[in-house]
């Protein structure tokens, strides 16, 4: 069934363009290779989101078209760098870099999902014997941590900028403790830009503030006025 609608969709689109004109244009200057892709983008772009999703049944739709950009982006690169092979059919050509970019994307999804489950027993150790260790082994029994994560991902997007880079520093390290020149360090090394270990301080005691009532808010915990 999934070669059938393939071929369908190849041979409706073939007919009102050539995939060797795009070829050729692939090999031109930067203005012949931008219409190539938009040629690609105008005529086959179904067919290519039918076989990422043919693929990786279990992407969401939003990420079918992130998968769909990086194939174009690979093509891009291809003709920039002058790796495309103009006497290789074009629609092939863009049917595996389709299936390569799906299955890098479930790999990835996947490697998330056990980093994420690994990092949720890690915070269930490092907290045992605190207030919000015994918070953290309720969340635990009814199997709702990564709803927590969740809520924490969600703040953090939402802060301004400063927090949100420290935070997101704190976050990523956890359970390993970092001091306020730690973050700032690794701010600097990753962004270039440079913070006060003040003003590192600060964000991440307002960033944990805002953490703490969310947490608080959706039941997870009771909200310490001392921070515990």
């Amino acid at each position: 069934m999934g070669t059938k609608l393939e071929s369908q969709d190849s041979r409706t689109q073939n007919d009102e363009v050539d995939p060797v004109e795009i070829s050729i244009l692939l090999i031109g200057n930067s203005k012949e290779q931008e219409r190539a892709i938009s040629l690609i983008d105008k005529h086959f772009k179904k067919a290519i989101i039918y076989k990422i999703r043919e693929t990786a049944v279990s992407l969401a739709p939003d990420k079918l078209l992130d998968v769909y950009q990086e194939v174009l982006l690979n093509v891009w690169n291809a003709a920039q760098q002058e790796r495309y092979d103009p006497d290789k059919p074009l629609l092939p050509f863009l049917f595996v870099l389709a299936q390569r970019r799906a299955c890098a994307r479930v790999r990835k999804n996947e490697t998330k999902k056990v980093y994420e489950g690994r990092l949720l027993d890690e915070v269930s150790e490092s907290l045992k014997g605190t207030k919000i260790g015994e918070a953290w082994q309720i969340v635990a029994a009814k199997n709702e941590g990564r709803r927590m994560m969740d809520i924490i991902r969600r703040a953090i997007i939402r802060m301004p900028t400063r927090q949100r880079q420290v935070a997101s520093v704190v976050i990523e390290h956890f359970p390993d403790v970092l001091s306020p020149q730690d973050v700032s360090e690794i701010i600097y090394r990753t962004t270039g830009e440079k913070i006060t270990v003040v003003a590192a301080k600060r964000a991440w005691q307002e960033a944990r503030n805002k953490i703490r009532e969310l947490l608080a808010d959706a039941g997870f915990m009771e909200d310490s006025a001392d921070g515990r």
